[in-house]
């Protein structure tokens, strides 16, 4: 067979079956527009109630343990400047509300479950999503900025940047006894800028300049993690429905809560490296 025709007919094959992929993924998402009678499918969400503070720089603090609790005190007051200020009812609110704002774009009703053992099982028609864990992270990671003269004159500033990150864990649709659990984090981090401005007698000057962050960045963190976690989920929903009707997928499909729609495809391979990671 010629070439140019057994690439056209494999390129075909690939397009008709990202095709059918689409109509499958597309045609559940249209179920539930202007609540159609036909759609009886429900959202059960467990929301976090809570939220564990970890500052995992005390824990490169020789002999942390062994100190007066005014002393640890001390330490954890130089260590931390997001931690401290974090109102956890705020946090959660934002986390909360950007997540279940994301899963109403698909106009699939939404139950709240109070307790997460109360959870009904899931199948075909009860999606079941447990957050189980939240975890606000902080933590100093040093760095160094150097440069070497013309001369050959080695010159360094090492500083500390603060990170942020927010973990969370979940449970989504169990159909079985298996407690498996997702994992997904997100972090931002502070950044450094420094100019040489003069240089005399080997010395140098620099001007610095910190972005730091603020315990505001930590809400608006939280808001769009949640708007990601949910969105992920949603893609995570089309992905095993389309598996379901199929018997098979090898498609990623990605979501836009802005549209509610599918917005592109790719490799499942490729895509669900960005999703969450099973445990």
């Amino acid at each position: 067979m010629n070439k140019t025709i057994l690439f056209a007919s494999l390129l075909a094959l690939l397009l008709t079956g990202c095709s059918a992929d689409w109509y499958y993924a597309g045609s559940f998402l249209g179920k539930f527009e202007k609540q159609k009678d036909n759609a009886t499918e429900q959202i059960y969400v467990s929301l976090p109630k809570a939220v564990i503070h970890t500052n995992s720089s005390l824990n490169d603090i020789a002999g942390f343990m062994f100190m007066t609790e005014r002393e640890q005190d001390s330490v954890i007051a130089s260590k931390t400047a997001i931690l401290n200020r974090l109102d956890d009812s705020i946090f959660l609110a934002q986390f909360n509300g950007a997540f279940l704002y994301v899963l109403s774009r698909t106009k699939i009703p939404i139950v709240l479950v109070d307790d997460a053992s109360h959870l009904p099982q899931a199948d075909d028609n009860h999606f079941t999503i447990d957050i189980a864990q939240v975890e606000a992270e902080e933590f100093l990671q040093p760095g160094r900025s150097g440069f070497t003269t013309q001369r050959g004159v080695k010159y360094g500033y090492d500083y500390e940047l603060r990170h942020f990150a927010m973990n969370v864990w979940f449970r989504f649709d169990a159909r079985d006894s298996a407690d498996v659990v997702y994992f997904k984090n997100r972090e931002i981090a502070e950044d450094f800028h420094g100019t040489v401005t003069s240089l005399r007698s080997d010395k140098a000057k620099m001007k610095t300049h910190f972005d730091r962050i603020t315990v505001n960045d930590a809400y608006r963190l939280a808001w769009n993690f949640g708007a990601q976690c949910a969105t992920l989920y949603i893609e995570k929903m089309l992905s095993e429905y389309v598996c379901r009707t199929k018997g098979t997928n090898s498609t990623y499909f990605y979501y836009s809560p802005a549209c509610n729609c599918i917005e592109e495809l790719t490799p499942y391979d490729e895509g669900i490296k960005d999703s969450f990671e099973r445990m």
